[in-house]
């Protein structure tokens, strides 16, 4: 195979056109076998260099046949390469997060309260019962985002391929108390049901806007308000404080913390259950494509080698409300008088007020205030952030079928080892075991006094419960990008479109890509949920890496000049 690139001279080019003479290379003496009256006008066999040869020149053998490739033109009038633009909106599925919301070596809520393990009550626990959450509970986070990338190919097969991605800041949340809601009748509808016997009412039952949530939060469990342990207050329709409670508090979930004691602890939340995942993503890239190792019938692969950097921003955060209250109703004789015992969740309304699984299915409970807090509720919250910032050499195999013209399937198979710069923040408050008290009451209120923690209040700030930690590290992290792309020049065959000059070379893109990071710390995960905060203990930062996966799908317009 020959290849000749010739240099143009500019300035000689110029002289001939102002001159209008012949320009000729430097030539030495013909040939005595050749006339002189023979020899070309312009330039030569000798001829060091023309003005008239092409750019290019390639000569290659294909099957016995030889064949010839020249790109001619000079300066801004030749093409000897091939630009190439891609513009691609993307939509993003990331994996979800790992295991439990907790400590996973810490007992059961079921378990905690029913230490003779003789049942609480029968067939309870074949239920759910204040059990822990997992990560996989909130739905698959998707983010959209925005992709561009572009470059050049040379006519003899190199190029230079560029990229930059981004993906916009989105969550996904698990919302527990919404979900239990859903199963039920509502309270509008079941408070009709029960003033007409269970007929069914010509006009609406009038609730001015109220739920049981709100009476529950705004009024009974309220800022100032003493509870009303006696069930003496009424709210119309709603009916009396246990009736509203016996709606409004819910068998949600619970967070398992390890407190010091020997088993640990799970703490219940009946009010609020949410647990919200995050994301957002910045990549960039940039790669050498080297001359093709394979051509031939279409299809070309060349190996690429370049440099890239991937930012992941990830978070998880949890709002939990717990009413501070302890209600037995049924149970047995080992059951914790802080406990929340609820009935078995089998779908049942075995009390008849049109409400399944409430908390007075078999017996009224009795709602208790364990603590003297103000207000009585409690709230949780935790935040857990992992900033990954990934850069790294990255190699591999970039491959094309088809042409510029027709429809055209590109795709890269890229690997990447990657220096991780880690970053963890955490955050939180009163996320400790509420309903710890002592077992000997106060002589003058005759609430128990708290065991684990200080004054839960944080409607004005973080309480003496609150804590946060910071970490950073450097690793390594294994990347593997794999990508496929259809391009089809369709745009000249659809109405509107056609005859928009920005679309008059394009193609259509819609593609698929698969990225792949190893040792990526898992935000939920890498926390120990150690917490006591009388006895000085909060929650810690330890790194737990897993696998981050992405499953793209994106479409665009691509552009070649």
């Amino acid at each position: 195979m020959r290849i000749r690139h010739s240099f143009k001279a500019f300035v000689p080019f110029l002289l001939m056109l102002a001159a209008g003479r012949n320009a000729a290379g430097q030539q030495g003496a013909p040939p005595s076998s050749v006339p002189a009256g023979y020899l070309p006008a312009y330039g030569s066999p000798y001829t060091g260099g023309s003005p008239y040869d092409p750019m290019f020149e390639q000569t290659y053998n294909d099957n016995g046949t030889w064949f010839s490739d020249q790109r001619s033109g000079f300066g801004a009038f030749s093409k000897p390469r091939k630009f190439f633009l891609n513009m691609d909106y993307t939509n993003t599925r990331t994996r979800k997060l790992h295991g439990i919301f907790g400590s996973p070596t810490s007992q059961s809520y079921y378990q905690q309260n029913d230490p003779d393990s003789d049942e609480i009550i029968d067939d309870l626990s074949f239920y759910r019962y204040f059990d822990a959450a997992g990560g996989s509970m909130i739905p698959n986070l998707t983010n959209h985002g925005l992709r561009a990338s572009g470059g050049f190919w040379n006519v003899d097969g190199t190029g230079l391929l560029l990229d930059f991605g981004w993906q916009v800041d989105d969550s996904e949340t698990f919302d527990g108390r919404a979900v239990e809601t859903s199963k039920r009748m509502d309270t509008a509808t079941a408070l009709a049901l029960s003033s007409s016997g269970g007929s069914v009412l010509n006009r609406p039952f009038i609730t001015n806007g109220q739920s049981d949530y709100d009476i529950t939060v705004g009024q009974i469990l309220a800022p100032g308000t003493p509870f009303d342990d006696q069930d003496a207050n009424d709210y119309g329709a709603f009916g009396s404080t246990f009736d509203v409670l016996d709606r409004a508090l819910l068998n949600l979930y619970s967070v398992p913390i390890d407190d010091g004691s020997l088993l640990g602890a799970s703490v219940p939340y009946d009010i609020q259950f949410l647990m919200k995942h995050s994301l957002s993503t910045l990549g960039s890239s940039g790669a050498v494509a080297f001359a093709p190792v394979y051509d031939h019938g279409g299809i070309r692969v060349n190996p690429i080698v370049g440099g890239r950097y991937q930012k992941v921003k990830e978070q998880f955060s949890f709002l939990g409300i717990d009413s501070g209250l302890a209600y037995l109703g049924s149970g047995d004789d080992d059951t914790p008088d802080n406990a929340k015992v609820v009935p078995p969740n089998d779908g049942l309304d075995d009390d008849d007020d049109f409400i399944a699984d409430n908390l007075a299915e078999d017996d009224d409970p009795d709602f208790v205030q364990i603590n003297s807090w103000d207000p009585v509720l409690v709230r949780a919250t935790h935040m857990a952030e992992v900033t990954s910032n990934l850069a790294g050499p990255e190699f591999g195999f970039h491959y094309t079928l088809g042409d510029d013209k027709g429809i055209a399937l590109t795709g890269a198979s890229k690997l990447a080892a990657m220096f991780n710069n880690e970053q963890i923040r955490i955050s939180g408050d009163n996320l400790f075991n509420h309903m710890a008290v002592s077992d000997t009451p106060d002589p003058v209120t005759g609430l128990f006094p708290p065991t684990d923690g200080f004054d839960t209040n944080n409607l004005n700030g973080p309480s003496a419960n609150a804590y946060s930690g910071s970490y950073s590290t450097v690793h390594l992290s294994p990347l593997f990008e794999q990508s496929l792309v259809a391009e089809i020049p369709i745009f000249s065959r659809v109405p509107v479109l056609s005859n928009m000059r920005l679309l008059e070379d394009a193609k259509f893109r819609i593609g698929y890509t698969f990225l792949f990071i190893g040792e990526v710390a898992d935000p939920m995960q890498s926390v120990l949920y150690t917490s006591n905060p009388q006895l000085n203990m909060f929650p810690s930062i330890k790194p737990d890496r897993h696998s981050f996966t992405q499953h793209t799908i994106s479409v665009g317009v691509n552009w070649n000049y």
